[in-house]
Formats: C-alpha cells, sequence, structure tokens
C-alpha cells in the first residue's frame, strides 16, 4: 500500500509546483498580517475542499491542518512569511510572482518555506484520497511570524494540545537536532548631526535582522560646496547563520564612510564598533569564545555575530547585531557583555529577540524512521548534525529540522532569486511522505 500512496504523491507535482507558486505570488512579508491571513486562507480554502479539518487560532494567525486519528499527534510545522527582498535590482524574476521555468520554482519564500508547506499539504492531500488506517493523527501548523516574534506559536501553544512528536521543513538534511541559539541586539548611538564641512542625509542598510545586507547608502550634504557625497555599497545577501556565504554590504559601506575622513570623532567611534565585526563572523572581536565545540560528545559549532540593519534617524543611529549562539552562550552572558561595550561606546541596547539553543537526545524511536525513509529515496544515510540557523523546532518539544535542503545543494534562503528544484522538492516529498506513512498509518 505503501508504494501506491507514494505514486500518488508523484503524482501531485503539478499541484505542489501550482500551490507553491500561489503563495509566492503573495507578499506575505513577516509584519504584514493581511498578506499572511491570504496565505492561511487560500490554504484553508483547499485542505476543506479535500475534507481536511481545518482550524484557526484566535488571533487567526496560525493555521492548523489534521487528518487521521490516535492518541498521539505527528507534527510538521511550516510558516508562510518572508522576508523582505533586499536588493530589487539583483532579482532576475520578480520576488512575488511565483515562477517555475521547468527546473526551479523561484520567488521569496520558495525554499523558506512556501514550497515545503505545500509538499506537506499536498502529502496530506494524497492520505486523505486513500482508505488509510491511522494510527497517529497527522498535522501541519502554519505558521506566520517565523521570521520575527513568535506570537504566533505562542497562540498554538495557549491553545491547542502539543503534538507528540514533530519536524519542520525549514533546514537541511540530516536530521538536525541541535540548533544554535538566536538573538537580535539593537543598539542606540546618541549622535548628533553636526560635522564641520556638511550633515549626513541618509544612512541605511538592512531590511531584515536576520539576513546579509547586500546593499548600503550613505548621503552626505556638504556646505562650502553645496552639493553632495553619495555612497552606495553592494554585498551579497545571505541567511544571517551562513555569513560566510554572503558578503555584507553594511561594514562595506561603513569602510566607504571611513575613506572620506569627514572628521566627527563621535561618528569615527560608531563606524570603528562597527567594524570589529567585518569579516569575523565568530564574535572574537567583542568578547565570545568559541575555543569548545562539542557537547555531550556532538559537535555544537561556533558563535557568529554579524551586524544586519544601520540606520541614521532623529539624531540617533540604530544598529541591529544578529547573534548565532552556541550551547554554553546565555542570554546573561550576552547582555553583560553589550553592557560592558556600552560604556566604552557610549551607547544604549535591547534585546528584541532571544531564543535558547536546542538540543535533542538522539534516541528517540521515530529517527528511526526518518533515516530510514531518507536512505531509501536517497541511498545513502543521513544520520544527524547541527543547524546554525533557528527554526520552529525551539518552539516545541521533541522537535527537530529536517529538510530542504540536501547536502551539496545551494541555499538560498534570504536571498535574491531564491528557488528550489523541482527535483529536490519532489525526492523530500518521497522522504516525508514515506516517513509520515510509516509513523502515522498502521
Amino acid at each position: 500500500m505503501i508504494e501506491q500512496v507514494m505514486d500518488e504523491i508523484k503524482a501531485r507535482r503539478e499541484d505542489i509546483i501550482k500551490d507553491s507558486t500561489q503563495l509566492i505570488n503573495i507578499p506575505s512579508l513577516t509584519r504584514d498580517i493581511d498578506e499572511n491571513s491570504k496565505c492561511l486562507n487560500y490554504i484553508a480554502h483547499a485542505a476543506q475542499n479535500e475534507g481536511i479539518t481545518v482550524s484557526f487560532t484566535k488571533k487567526r494567525d496560525c493555521l492548523i491542518l489534521e487528518i487521521g486519528e490516535g492518541e498521539e499527534t505527528i507534527g510538521v510545522l511550516t510558516h508562510v512569511d518572508v522576508v523582505d527582498v533586499g536588493d530589487l535590482g539583483k532579482w532576475e524574476t520578480p520576488p512575488f510572482k511565483g515562477i517555475f521555468d521547468g527546473d526551479f520554482i523561484i520567488g521569496r519564500g520558495a525554499m523558506d518555506d512556501k514550497v515545503p508547506t505545500a509538499i506537506i499539504f499536498n502529502i496530506m492531500k494524497a492520505f486523505r484520497s486513500k482508505n488509510l488506517n491511522f494510527k497517529r493523527k497527522l498535522q501541519l501548523i502554519i505558521g506566520t511570524k517565523e521570521e520575527e516574534i513568535w506570537t504566533d506559536m505562542r497562540s498554538f501553544l495557549s491553545e491547542f494540545k502539543i503534538p507528540d512528536f514533530s519536524f519542520t521543513p525549514d533546514g537541511a538534511f540530516p536530521i538536525h537536532n541541535i540548533e544554535k541559539g538566536y538573538a537580535d541586539i539593537v543598539i542606540t548611538f546618541p549622535f548628533e548631526n553636526i560635522f564641520q564641512n556638511g550633515r549626513i542625509l541618509n544612512l541605511n542598510s538592512g531590511d531584515s535582522p536576520n539576513t546579509i545586507p547586500s546593499r548600503g547608502n550613505f548621503l552626505f550634504q556638504q556646505n562650502s560646496k553645496e552639493r553632495t557625497i553619495e555612497l552606495i555599497s553592494s554585498g551579497e545577501s545571505s541567511h544571517s547563520s551562513l555569513p560566510q556565504y554572503g558578503d555584507n554590504a553594511l561594514t562595506k559601506l561603513c569602510k566607504m564612510i571611513k575613506g572620506l575622513k569627514l572628521k566627527n570623532e563621535r561618528f569615527e567611534q560608531i563606524l570603528d564598533f562597527i567594524l570589529l565585526m567585518d569579516k569575523i563572523y565568530d564574535g572574537s572581536t567583542l568578547g565570545f569564545e568559541n575555543e569548545n565545540s562539542d557537547f555531550n560528545g556532538e559537535f555544537i559549532g561556533e558563535t557568529y555575530v554579524n551586524p544586519t540593519i544601520l540606520e541614521f534617524r532623529e539624531n540617533k543611529i540604530f544598529l541591529t547585531i544578529n547573534i548565532r549562539h552556541k550551547l554554553g552562550v546565555t542570554e546573561k552572558s550576552i547582555i553583560d557583555m553589550f553592557d560592558k561595550h556600552s560604556k566604552s561606546y557610549d551607547f544604549d541596547f535591547e534585546t528584541a529577540n532571544y531564543l535558547d539553543p536546542l538540543y535533542v537526545d538522539k534516541n528517540h524511536p521515530l529517527f528511526d524512521l526518518m533515516e530510514k525513509a531518507y536512505s531509501e529515496v536517497t541511498g545513502v544515510d543521513g544520520g544527524f548534525d547541527m543547524a546554525g540557523g533557528t527554526s520552529y523546532a525551539k518552539a516545541l518539544p521533541h522537535t527537530v529540522s529536517w529538510g530542504p535542503v540536501f547536502p551539496g545543494e545551494k541555499d538560498s534562503c534570504h536571498q535574491e532569486n531564491e528557488k528550489i528544484s523541482i527535483v529536490s522538492a519532489m525526492k523530500c516529498a518521497e522522504i516525508y511522505g514515506r516517513f509520515l506513512y510509516k509513523a502515522c498509518i498502521n
């Protein structure tokens, strides 16, 4: 029977493409409640037509689809909110026009996390189309605030029963039972916009705290010559958990401004602080320690620290620093570190977002089924790994991130021209389908 169900999932290739592109067409930036609601309503309407049970949180910030029966529940967590587009000029296609070019599904949110959402939804439709005997319920939990502060998950946790085991297709293969922590530190530098020869008209770089910025802009009006100086920095965006794959336009802009020699001691001090993080991702110049990279015999990586948003307004310079901290680094240790620097560089700061690192023991019995599904489809063993990013795996107990990016495959999350290949998408569909069948069906 399982092979018949797998054939049904494969037959839904065009539905996966259609649902994915329709979701990408909706510009559901994480701060836009209305556009995210459109995504949830699209899925809810289609699910009701398939006889799938549909529920919303009271705030309608989370959609829950459910099929099957049983005392236990397997959950899959995805999200439809997306980050900003970055440098629009670097997109080869419109970011909010879902395109399938025969090889790739392209558009903002393709890999993170709209195609995975469409995959799981179509697996549920395939299961629903067969007369299957369930031993566990299957839930698809779709959020709208994954790229920001997880108020959607708070809604879910306060109103619904927590699944017994879950995964989120919002990372990479193999199974990621360890995730680094997450913190956004927002720094405010008091700054009088007074220079000997002019004033700042504009200073900005970055549009998302968890993305390496690909563009920066500085505009300075000179007094004596009655002209303006404009600097534009160009970099390459990447997920902030993978800064080595990007090129930070924010720090590049600061170096360009330093070259102007504007002779403002306070401004130079601010630039010097920012440039402590220029191409040094591990936070060592701020005081983070990365000597020990093991925990319980498992690799936990090193802490990454990156400036991601810079803006001047109202006689203040605002800087967001994104931190992906390894196990052992605490919120208190981060606050203590920035408190020390605040005295040296004269700034105020706040923790805008914080999540502890994740560690899930490898001995959960369902991991064997996940491993088997992966090896049956790919022909290779999967195993376990550490994720540098943050996902909904931190939101619920007994939850890991698993796919959709395969080893050796480019991860285009948060980049311009975000895309996922249809070959990889369908391979994910079979892996997830096999695991969910064996976990939920008698």
